[in-house]
């Protein structure tokens, strides 16, 4: 009997968010896959997420599916922007990712985020974020590989192009657009985003960089070529 595919997503908010605080309205490019593949499907992103936060839920997902032996997974893993922090943190007694470098909630959150800039001032490199970013994406996929999962990788870092070795993005299934493996620089370029929506008018000031309707399409689009291409 043939199982049937179960998709599991992990990401930040280009994958969460299925909606905008500006009153633009768009269907989230998960919904359009599952509706493409006529798939089940479990959504881990969430808002503000950093890559190593997005990476802990996968390791922790592993342990979760792996008893779901009914159905044949597959992983769609939207990575990040580099400088975001995650970490276990004590005080939340949780693993937290740290994005926001002003306006605090909290006195929590007054202390992550002086700790955040602190540790953007002295200690972020771009160089070393991408190396980091190599480590990361290798050690899970080969877990992923050990538990016979598929996964695919969906990249946002603008910098993600400046790792050289052009085999590191086939060997791990990121999907490519155009000459890029950003899909970021690639919505920026194409005028993909909702503040790129031409005569639209937000319902408040704030911009939103999030993928527009075209965006969320085309994204959906590569998904799915690529996972009937590899099942």
């Amino acid at each position: 009997m043939e199982k049937q595919t179960k998709i599991s997503y992990f990401g930040c908010s280009f994958t969460a968010l299925e909606e905008s605080n500006t009153g633009y309205l768009f269907d989230n490019y998960r919904i359009l896959v599952d509706k493409e593949l006529n798939v089940k499907s479990k959504n881990y992103s969430r808002v503000g997420k950093s890559n190593q936060h997005i990476i802990d839920d996968v390791y922790n997902a592993v342990n979760y599916v792996k008893e779901q032996k009914e159905y044949r997974h597959i992983f769609v893993i939207q990575t990040t922007f580099n400088d975001r922090l995650g970490l276990p943190c004590d005080i939340e007694d949780k693993f937290v990712s740290m994005c926001k470098t002003k306006n605090p909630d909290s006195f929590t959150d007054e202390i992550q985020i002086k700790f955040y800039n602190d540790w953007l001032k002295y200690f972020y490199s771009r160089a070393n974020a991408l190396k980091e970013f190599k480590k990361q994406i290798e050690l899970i996929s080969c877990y992923l590989d050990m538990n016979n999962i598929t996964y695919i990788f969906i990249g946002i870092d603008e910098t993600l192009d400046f790792i050289k070795e052009s085999e590191f993005f086939g060997r791990y299934k990121f999907l490519k657009f155009d000459n890029t493996f950003s899909y970021y620089n690639y919505i920026t370029k194409k005028k993909l985003r909702i503040i790129d929506v031409p005569n639209f008018t937000p319902i408040n000031e704030a911009a939103d960089y999030h993928f527009n309707k075209d965006g969320h399409r085309i994204l959906a689009e590569k998904v799915v070529e690529m996972i009937k291409s590899i099942q």
